[in-house]
């Protein structure tokens, strides 16, 4: 059975990531174990990955394929480099990001080869996860996956529940511009699956984005919102530039969108369209989650104006 080391492994995409290698792999996930394990057959070492001491003396033991999904910053990668966890592996899976696409010298929508050294609109996140990305370059083996937004149950980014929150309690919503800014998605399943197929060799080494079928826009993705909630909407178009779109809005008004020829051609693509992965999704927030109607402080003073 192959023994897979999930680096992060018990939240979001991580938690994912593990379920979706479970049937095959003996897993062992490195975490700062502040998270309860949920299934028994996991194994789990304790390390914070910016101590590099605790992460080198946790990771002595011998794997077939490593999987990152925590390494946001380059001292992560910086300090599992050389351990013998990762030198004996045979692949090497890193959860990228399409924030390394730099806008203005290609796309959207993006391709691989474009220019990926990181895009200072993301705040360094992407700039980091380049860096991270180069540290690894020379790593046998190497799959790196680029998604764009990950969405589905489990999130812990407050995106489509912000939205559905503010919907379903009769909020205006805030939007940036026109609301043609395009956008596209992964479901976490999907990117789990990919990141599964990638341990077993499918699709080999290499750099591959990893992205839903087809995007949309802004105003596109709040009416499919709107229906799957079964209720109505009301966007407010902002058009003031001095004020930051996250701070009313679930995302940077900025285009992300990815080709996924690539990986599509490798049968290892990303599969589930968009409206079956919301629904599932607000199943889930509506059983396990939270869609209270929580303002932000710019929303709070245009509340008072609008309303």
């Amino acid at each position: 059975m192959t023994r897979a080391l999930v680096l992060g492994g018990t939240r979001f995409v991580g938690r994912a990531v593990v379920e979706a290698l479970l049937p095959s792999c003996e897993v062992t996930v490195l975490n700062r174990g502040t998270r309860p394990l949920w299934d028994p057959r996991i194994v789990q070492v304790v390390a914070d990955r910016r101590d590099a001491a605790s992460t080198r003396a946790v990771l002595r033991g011998s794997y077939d394929v490593v999987v990152d999904v925590s390494g946001t910053e380059p001292v992560h990668v910086r300090n599992v480099l050389d351990t013998p966890a990762v030198a004996g592996a045979v692949r090497y899976v890193y959860v990228s990001s399409a924030a390394v696409y730099r806008r203005g010298h290609a796309g959207p929508p993006f391709h691989e080869d474009d220019p990926a050294d990181g895009d200072p609109a993301w705040g360094g996140y992407g700039e980091d996860k380049a860096e991270c990305e180069r540290l690894l370059s020379g790593l046998p083996g190497l799959t790196v996956l680029r998604p764009p937004y990950v969405y589905g149950p489990r999130n812990t980014e407050p995106r489509e529940s912000f939205l559905w929150a503010r919907m379903l309690t009769g909020q205006p919503i805030f939007v940036p511009g026109d609301g043609r800014t395009g956008i596209q998605f992964c479901h976490v399943r999907d990117l789990a699956e990919t990141v599964a197929a990638a341990c077993a060799g499918t699709p080999p080494p290499g750099v591959y984005n990893v992205g839903g079928p087809g995007s949309c826009s802004f105003t596109d993705y709040l009416g499919l919102l709107a229906e799957i909630a079964g209720t109505g909407h009301r966007a407010v178009h902002v058009h003031d530039e001095e004020v930051p779109a996250r701070a009313y809005f679930p995302f940077r008004d900025l285009e992300l969108t990815l080709d996924t020829t690539r990986l599509d051609r490798t049968g290892a693509g990303a599969a589930t369209p968009l409206a079956d992965g919301l629904r599932e999704t607000l199943a889930w927030l509506r059983a396990h989650g939270s869609l209270a109607d929580e303002p932000t402080e710019q929303e709070k003073k245009w509340r008072a104006t609008t309303l």
